[in-house]
């Protein structure tokens, strides 16, 4: 009998114990992360007919994009996913929420490429930095201002400071991806001299059709 209620014993420990025990599956998206900045410099602006330039970004979409993570969005032209292409987005300062992300007709299952020119006015340092949910990149001059790629609710990115010597017009690219739930995507700079972040304005974006 004390063999038998010893070994109900602790058997009854280990399932406290697996109970008590922390769940690893799966992460938490939504905790907070804090993000070293990003410094950047030595970048030059293109020479562009301005002529030529559109207003906005052009965009490409990638639909039925369940993945978590921006690595996975298609970068040498083959693609699983269903490419569109899409007319120009003129501005990044949405807060989606549960509604159609841009103009692809579905608000889940979305990634995008958007590219184009960052007209800059001034020079000095400037900083940058993304509301987004979920996963947001962003380069400027081929290098990367802002890194936040994998799927989380909605939060900040890390502050890019980018080093501006010349005016002019800087290539830009931005990728993007809502998987399911809620959609937002900010992107906000500090210009040199103000002392806050704010919606980089619709005027700022432009592309060659």
């Amino acid at each position: 009998m004390r063999t038998n209620m010893g070994s109900n014993w602790l058997l009854a420990l280990g399932v406290l114990c697996l109970l008590a025990a922390p769940l690893h599956a799966a992460k938490d998206f939504s905790k907070p992360v804090e993000y070293a900045p990003i410094h950047v410099g030595d970048i030059e602006p293109e020479i562009v007919s301005l002529e030529q330039l559109s207003r906005g970004l052009s965009v490409v979409y990638y639909l039925e994009f369940f993945e978590r993570h921006l690595d996975q969005i298609p970068r040498n032209g083959s693609s699983t996913f269903i490419k569109k292409t899409g007319p120009p987005v003129f501005e990044l300062n949405h807060q989606f929420g549960k509604e159609e992300v841009f103009q692809t007709g579905t608000n889940r299952g979305v990634a995008l490429r958007m590219q184009g020119y960052l007209v800059v006015k001034d020079t000095g340092d400037f900083e940058f930095q993304a509301l987004s949910n979920d996963g947001v990149i962003v380069r400027m001059g081929g290098k990367t201002v802002i890194s936040d790629p994998e799927q989380h609710s909605d939060r900040l990115s890390n502050v890019g400071h980018v080093t501006i010597d010349k005016a002019g017009h800087y290539p830009l690219m931005v990728e993007y991806f809502q998987r399911k739930g809620t959609a937002a995507l900010k992107l906000f700079w500090k210009t040199p001299g103000s002392d806050k972040f704010v919606p980089i304005p619709a005027h700022a974006y432009v592309h060659l059709p």
